[in-house]
């Protein structure tokens, strides 16, 4: 009998230890996990901040290129429209001289004319000067309408001429209608 029960006293403090071992083992185990958790939300962390960054970088580049762009298309007209003002000043001191004569004045305004229709090609500006067309409510506004011979819907007289950049509409062409 004190052969089973030194037996049972030693499987039981052998069992305790075994329980003790596992124990041990879930233990470290769950630390390792806890860990590799804290290592894995370091990680992901750092990514999200990372990229946060790239975002706001990329946000001030748009906005500093939208400027640009926006200031490269002004000083495009600007610089255009400074001949347009280099040849309004010419004309006013001419025009202010004591042999001031008509022919000179008519000469200079289509100078200024042609000059201002070379600037608008150079701008990709389009003239929209629908006489004796087809009304296109997308790019004229009709003004009036008139009784003609011609055909219902034509243009018979264009008030002030339309312009488009490209394709978009600057101003439609005020037109009188049949």
């Amino acid at each position: 009998e004190n052969n089973v029960s030194e037996n049972n006293s030693k499987s039981s403090i052998k069992g305790d230890s075994v329980m003790d071992e596992s124990k041990t083992e879930v233990e470290d185990n769950i630390v390792d996990e806890k860990l590799q958790l804290v290592e894995e939300n370091k990680k992901l962390n750092d990514l999200l901040l990372r990229s946060k960054a790239e975002l706001e970088n990329f946000q001030k580049r748009t906005i500093k290129q939208m400027q640009q762009a926006q200031l490269y298309s002004t000083e495009k007209l600007s610089s255009e429209l400074l001949i347009i003002m280099d040849s309004l000043e010419a004309a006013e001191k001419l025009s202010k001289g004591p042999s001031m004569e008509v022919e000179n004045f008519i000469e200079g305004n289509s100078l200024l004319l042609k000059t201002a229709k070379e600037i608008f090609i150079k701008l990709d500006i389009e003239e929209i000067n629908p006489m004796d067309k087809e009304f296109d409510p997308e790019c004229h506004q009709a003004m009036a309408t008139k009784s003609s011979e011609k055909l219902e819907n034509i243009v018979l007289e264009v008030m002030q001429k339309g312009y488009k950049l490209k394709t978009k509409l600057l101003r439609p062409a005020l037109v009188v209608v049949s």
